[in-house]
């Protein structure tokens, strides 16, 4: 209850609302930085036998769906790195052309050249290769970009609309409309009586007869 003459309480909701924005708007740019980071990129050919990987990791791709990848690696010092095809089946599009991904590097291997060749007599597949990228952690980061904006963005609007309800409310002055009569609060006061003027008479005069004890009266 606030007394008349002391100082209106504030409100800690606003503050709250604008540390969830804050904060709202430092989690939406981690995971726009990720979707940066893990957006597919377009694969380079591998007809030169020679590919520059600027990130860690090794995936190797195809135009078309192909079961078993006929390609082999080495790493830039001449030693063979283990392929392994996808546990699942994957493609990325980028500029309207489709990529099948067919092997990984079974370890993580770090940026560099590397010596690719794909001997495919099979089939007219295109080969191309790339830094390691995973289609599920772009779409997670898409996914944690649209629904922590959403979360903090709600959470403090609000905070905001409680903290200005309750502001609101706290300097309405009070009693503001009378109600009927006779309703809680708002009974009529009873009338007050007319003053009675009492008059009474005044005493008549003093007169003490005669007194026989007094000589005069004799």
């Amino acid at each position: 209850m606030t007394h008349p003459g002391a100082p209106a309480e504030k409100s800690i909701l606003p503050k709250i609302a604008i540390a969830c924005f804050v904060v709202g708007a430092l989690v939406v740019g981690f995971f726009v930085w990720r979707i940066v980071v893990t957006a597919p990129r377009t694969p380079q050919p591998i007809e030169g036998g020679v590919v520059h990987l600027k990130k860690e990791g090794l995936t190797i791709y195809a135009s078309i769906p192909v079961l078993n990848p006929p390609c082999e690696v080495q790493d830039p010092n001449g030693n063979d790195v283990p392929i392994k095809p996808p546990t699942g089946s994957e493609t990325i599009t980028i500029n309207g052309e489709s990529w099948y991904v067919i092997a990984r590097s079974t370890q993580t291997v770090p940026a560099g050249d590397y010596s690719i060749s794909c001997t495919d007599d099979e089939t007219s597949a295109t080969y191309s290769a790339g830094p390691k990228s995973s289609v599920f952690a772009f779409v997670l980061a898409i996914l944690g970009t649209v629904f922590s904006f959403l979360i903090f963005a709600g959470l403090g609007t609000t905070f905001l609309t409680v903290g200005a309800v309750k502001k609101r409310r706290r300097n309405r002055p009070t009693n503001t409309f009378p109600g009927p009569p006779g309703a809680p609060g708002n009974y009529p006061y009873p009338p007050v009586p007319p003053q009675q003027n009492h008059t009474f008479p005044a005493p008549p005069p003093y007169n003490p007869g005669p007194n026989p004890d007094r000589p005069q009266d004799r």
